[in-house]
This record gives C-alpha cells, structure tokens and sequence, in this order.
C-alpha cells in the first residue's frame, strides 16, 4: 500500500490541475497592452522615460505611444512635438485615474492604470495587472479609404454605453532631437514612437459602424477604442508606414 500511495503522489505532482492554462497559452490569446507617456523636451526626467518606454515595446504583449505636452514650455524651451490636443488627452484621464494634477513623465496603461515615469516598477507591475484582466476586444479594423484616407471599421457588442474612436498617427522608433534650452539645454534627447497628429473621429454604442479619419501614409496609424471620456481602452488596429 506505501508503494501504492508514493506512486499516485508522484503523478499528483507531475500532472497539471484539470482546466488550468500555461500562461504563454493565455498570452498568446491577449491583446498587447496599450501605454502612453506624456513626456516633454523640458522635463528633467523624461529622458529616462523614454529609454524606457523604448524597452516596454520590446515586449511582445505591450505597444507604446508617446504624447509630448507643452507646460514645460514656460521654462525656456518649446516642445517640438507638443500640440495642445496632447495636453488634453492628459487631463482628461486625470479625473478617472484619481490623479490631482498634470505632469511628466507620466505613463496611463491601457486608460485604466498610470504610474510615475520613476518608477519602473509600477509600471510593468500595471502592465501584467491588465494582461490578467484584458476585456474582450470588439472588431476593429483600418482599411484605405477614398482619396488617401482611412475607415475604420467597427462591429462588436459595445463594452460601455458610449465609446470614443481615436485616430492616431506616430512616427514610429527613435528619434533624437538636441533641446536648445530649459532644464535639459545641450542633451540629444532621445524620442521614441512619438505621437504625430490626434483625431477624434466619433461615439460608438455597438453594432457595425465606419469612420473615415485622414492619412498619413509616411507615419503609423493606430485606430483606438476606449470608454468615453478618458475611459479604458477596450482594443485597437493599427497599420505599418507606407515607404
């Protein structure tokens, strides 16, 4: 009976529980998670939070987009890359994320979680915290339209009421860009997936639906459904620059 019993423990250990899934099986079956960072060319620290944005996109399960905002430009230098929408786009979440006040380096995951630029940690622990809890994502799709354009195409039950369609373009890798002034006068700051243009294309409640929002071929468009009013981001599409 002890020969017995030392058997089945052994085939408890060595086989896996009924219904469990490996987690690369799970992950294969996610979205990439989507993180922004608000950054700026007069921000002390956004140099480091771009490195690292940079890094977050290497991973298989995260793609990233940059937003430069222009308050730092009161300090001696203008940001090239800020545009007012970007600035925006950042207060709006601040309400929802319980965040008291702009600032940089300031990273939102997937519109539900944000973090300080410093802290790293924080970050991909966000990350994986919405890996685990991803929605499911309606259908989305961006196909060429007429005279250059886009559509974006939807279909799906909505997730919430009311969602909002985005249409974004970024250059997409590193970019360096020498700041002339500021807190960061003399450094190549180093860029990457940098917002080029923010379009708001309309509200969407669920059932087949298009959008049609301009092109910028030489960029990569990203088509972006999210909860009304800074809400979380419920599934994307985006397309490769055309050369």
């Amino acid at each position: 009976m002890r020969i017995l019993a030392s058997i089945l423990a052994i085939c408890l250990l060595v086989l896996p529980a009924s219904g469990q899934v490996r987690p690369d099986a799970a992950a294969a079956e996610t979205r990439p998670v989507l993180v922004e960072l608000f950054t700026s060319q007069g921000c002390p620290l956004c140099p480091e939070a771009n490195r690292y944005l940079g890094e977050l996109d290497q991973r298989d399960n995260v793609f990233v987009l940059a937003f430069g905002v222009s308050y730092w430009d009161m300090y001696g230098w203008t940001d090239t890359y800020a545009r007012p929408e970007y600035v925006q786009r950042q207060r709006t979440y601040l309400p929802r994320l319980g965040v008291n006040r702009l600032y940089t380096p300031h990273f939102v995951v997937d519109g539900v979680t944000d973090a300080p630029g410093w802290d790293q940690d924080k970050v991909s622990d966000a990350v994986n915290a919405r890996l685990d809890a991803m929605p499911d994502s309606p259908s989305i799709r961006l196909d060429d339209g007429p005279f250059g354009s886009f559509i974006v195409r939807l279909d799906g039950d909505a997730p919430e009421t009311n969602l909002d369609v985005w249409l974004v373009a970024y250059a997409p890798g590193w970019a360096s860009v020498e700041i002339g002034a500021g807190e960061n006068e003399g450094l190549e700051m180093l860029h990457y997936n940098m917002v080029k243009s923010l379009t708001y294309l309309g509200r969407w409640s669920g059932g087949e639906a298009e959008y049609m929002g301009e092109a910028y071929r030489r960029h990569g468009t990203v088509a972006i459904v999210q909860g009304a009013n800074g809400g979380p981001i419920y599934g994307y599409a985006r397309v490769e620059p055309q050369r």
